[in-house]
C-alpha cells in the first residue's frame, strides 16, 4: 500500500497522467495526455497536467527513450514543492 505524499504514490500519480488519455474522465475530461505509441509525447502537456492535477511536486526532468524494439520508455524526475 502506498503511504500518501510518498515518492512512490506521486510517481503512481504521475504515471496516471502519462497512461490516461484525455475525455477519458467525465468529472476531469482535460486530465491525461494524447496516447504516445501514435504520437510523440508531449512534454510540455505533461508539466502543466502535473502542475494542476499533482501540485504537490516540481518536475524537474523529462525524458522519452525509443528502444531497437521501439518499447518508449518516459522517465520522470520530480521534487516535492517545499
Amino acid at each position: 500500500m502506498l503511504r500518501s505524499g510518498s515518492t512512490g504514490y506521486y510517481s503512481q500519480l504521475l504515471s496516471f497522467a502519462i497512461l490516461t488519455e484525455p475525455n477519458r474522465h467525465p468529472l476531469t475530461p482535460d486530465f491525461g495526455i494524447f496516447d504516445p505509441a501514435f504520437r510523440l509525447v508531449d512534454k510540455g502537456l505533461f508539466i502543466t497536467q502535473a502542475a494542476r492535477y499533482v501540485p504537490e511536486v516540481v518536475i524537474t526532468k523529462v525524458d522519452v527513450e525509443l528502444s531497437e524494439t521501439e518499447e518508449l520508455a518516459v522517465h520522470v524526475g520530480f521534487e516535492e514543492r517545499k
